[in-house]
């Protein structure tokens, strides 16, 4: 089931997808679909500072918009299952992130 929310349409699938154990969808409910470096840091525990060496590194994915960094919830999950994925290979391919123009 897809949600809409604005123009952007959430695929629900494609989450579940990228977080296979269930782990962390359930946390992440109250958070926006586009989250700030803020809103990542707040959730993992770490820095903004931090959140943004890792995009800026490519580690996860995100988009900027001038000088402010958006992650999509698919893109943290990604980041978050990376190790896993390459530790089982293709067990649990990595959910695939359209890249906005």
């Amino acid at each position: 089931m897809e949600l809409k929310t604005g123009e952007l349409e959430i695929d629900e699938a494609r989450l579940r997808t990228a977080d296979p154990d269930g782990l962390y969808l359930f946390m992440l409910q109250d958070y926006p679909y586009m989250m700030t470096p803020d809103h990542v840091a707040a959730f993992t525990g770490t820095t903004s500072q931090e959140i943004r060496k890792l995009l800026c590194r490519g580690d996860m994915q995100g988009c900027r918009i001038g000088i402010r960094w958006f992650i999509p919830k698919l893109g943290l999950l990604n980041y978050l299952y990376k190790d896993r994925r390459q530790e089982e290979g293709d067990a649990h391919e990595e959910a695939p992130l359209r890249q906005a123009l």
